[in-house]
Formats: structure tokens, C-alpha cells, sequence
């Protein structure tokens, strides 16, 4: 037996048990009307966790605020709760995957995505 094939077998088997990726699953870029670069979401597709890279300021450094998401798969609908646009004040967001669009809207306006891109500054 080859050394390689013993490492084969393992992938394969992971491999068949990762099932299908989460339709949130990666980076997503906020679509600005200026062209603008906004804010950027990365979900992890394996749980609640997504981490938010904020928009640019204007010394060029951009904050981390905390965030947390839930799935309804159903519906494809999102709710994210977190510090999007206001300092200190986490909110509730909520909204809908439409293919690789997603616009979410809270008390504090609404916010449209685009899934790609890279987050800015890293």
C-alpha cells in the first residue's frame, strides 16, 4: 500500500459527510451608490457566526463589531443582530437572500450586499 493512500480513504469519507455549503457561506461586500468601498460580512456557514469588518473611516482603519446570525432556510431569510451602522448600539437586522444579493433592513436603514470581494484592509 502506498503512503498516500492512507489519506485518501479519511477525505473521501469527509468529503461525503460535509453535505452541501451554506448558501451565506463566504465574504460579502456592501454595494454603495458612490462605488464606494462599504462594509464587509463574512459568514462562517457552519453556525451563527459572522464577522463584520466595518466600513472604512477616514483614516483608513475600520472596526470589528460583534454579530451573530440565524438561517431560515425555508424562507431564506437572515437575521442579524449586531452593531452595523451605530457605535455601541447593537440592532436587529433582517432580510432576504435573492442569489448572490442580500439586502438586510433594521430601524436603522437598510443595507444591500453583494456576495465576493475581499474584506478591506486585510
Amino acid at each position: 500500500m502506498k503512503s498516500w493512500s492512507r489519506f485518501v480513504l479519511p477525505l473521501a469519507v469527509f468529503a461525503a459527510c460535509s453535505g452541501p455549503a451554506h448558501p451565506l457561506a463566504g465574504a460579502w461586500s456592501e454595494e454603495l451608490p458612490d462605488g464606494k468601498h462599504g462594509m464587509s460580512l463574512e459568514f462562517d456557514g457552519k453556525g451563527e457566526r459572522v464577522v463584520v469588518h466595518g466600513a472604512p473611516r477616514a483614516d483608513g482603519t475600520h472596526g470589528h463589531p460583534k454579530a451573530t446570525f440565524t438561517w431560515d432556510a425555508a424562507s431564506k431569510t437572515l437575521t442579524l443582530t449586531g452593531d452595523l451602522v451605530t457605535e455601541g448600539k447593537p440592532g436587529t437586522w433582517t432580510g432576504k437572500l435573492d442569489g448572490d444579493h442580500l439586502d438586510l433592513s433594521s430601524a436603522d436603514g437598510k443595507l444591500v450586499f453583494h456576495r465576493g470581494g475581499e474584506p478591506h484592509g486585510h
